[in-house]
């Protein structure tokens, strides 16, 4: 890497305004010659439900039936897997899994003809149903998925861009375990329910319920996280400026997060290793110190996945997942990450 000299730091403290929020900026603002200039973010740390929406339908297993005294399964004759995501059926897009269950049970028993992507390559097949014993109804002995829910923490907000980051990761399907490739989602504001406290062996949680309001479109789901377009923030919002990779380092930190229905807040913690500044996603550990979360949480639980990481007045990272058997500790990702 060559050696560039930094320019001269311009402290700056004023009020933006952004779909409606406030920001008071209390960082320094500092261009940095070496890799382009530092972003300044809004910082997240608040509870959000996040609703995606699967690319076509997700096929999370085949399974077989009784049909006529015979044992079939029509999905596994035709070809098709676990991980196949199902893009037509007959001639029409399969928007969810009611769509499929409709045209198998409608099909009279006649081929139909699919086409489905595998590993990035859409593929065709053809499927047969047969009659149920069980039902009397025609199946096609497919277990699908079409969309998926849970509750995290959102990272960031940028004020620039409209860009919204939370998780710090990406969703992934407990029954593939491939990254979900989504068509869209929402990110929605989350209501703070309760918190499982962390033990070695045993990951705590947070619980919340989704709310109805749409806080961001999705767009991405990806190993770094899950991204999205603002649509409506509320509340006052204070930014921060963004530290480069090689500026994080082992010693006292910050992260905010919500444990309680009070919102959210600051806590004490400390990076205690810095681990592969050219790795994409777990490139530090970060310790909780302070008591104050420890006694709530017993350290980083579930739910707490993206929870902004502080050091030195700056947005490092995130939070990204816990250590099972040391649940002080944990993963974060380097901001910059999530940024590119």
């Amino acid at each position: 890497m060559k050696n560039c000299k930094q320019l001269t730091a311009l402290i700056l403290a004023l009020t933006l305004t952004f779909f409606g929020l406030k920001y008071t900026v209390e960082a320094a603002v500092t261009a940095v010659a070496r890799r382009g200039e530092r972003r300044t973010l809004a910082v997240g740390g608040e509870l959000v439900g996040i609703r995606l929406k699967t690319k076509g339908v997700l096929i999370v297993g085949t399974d077989s039936f009784g049909s006529g005294g015979r044992t079939v399964s029509p999905a596994a004759d035709a070809g098709l897997k676990k991980g196949d995501v199902l893009l037509t059926i007959g001639g029409e897009e399969t928007p969810d899994g009611g769509t499929v269950t409709r045209l198998i049970s409608q099909s009279a028993g006649l081929p139909l003809t699919l086409t489905f992507e595998r590993d990035g390559e859409t593929k065709t097949a053809t499927l047969t149903p047969e009659l149920s014993d069980a039902t009397g109804e025609y199946k096609g002995g497919l277990w699908v998925r079409d969309s998926a829910a849970g509750i995290g923490t959102l990272t960031y907000s940028d004020p620039a861009t409209g860009r919204v980051a939370a998780l710090g990761h990406g969703i992934y399907d407990a029954d593939t375990g491939g990254i979900m490739t989504v068509s869209g989602g929402v990110i929605t504001d989350a209501l703070f329910t309760y918190v499982v406290k962390g033990t070695a062996g045993a990951p705590g949680e947070i619980g919340g319920a989704l709310g109805d309001g749409t806080l961001a479109e999705v767009t991405a789901n990806t190993d770094e996280g899950v991204f999205g377009t603002v649509s409506v923030l509320e509340g006052e919002q204070t930014l921060y400026e963004t530290a480069f990779a090689d500026e994080v380092k082992p010693g006292p930190a910050e992260i905010v997060c919500t444990v309680s229905a009070d919102g959210k807040a600051v806590y004490d913690a400390e990076i205690t290793r810095v681990l592969d500044r050219k790795s994409e996603t777990k490139n530090l550990i970060v310790k909780v110190t302070d008591e104050r979360l420890v006694d709530v949480t017993g350290g980083i639980v579930q739910g707490m996945s993206g929870a902004p990481i502080l050091q030195n007045g700056r947005l490092v990272g995130a939070v990204t997942h816990v250590f099972v058997n040391d649940p002080l500790s944990g993963y974060g990702i380097f901001i910059g990450n999530m940024l590119d």
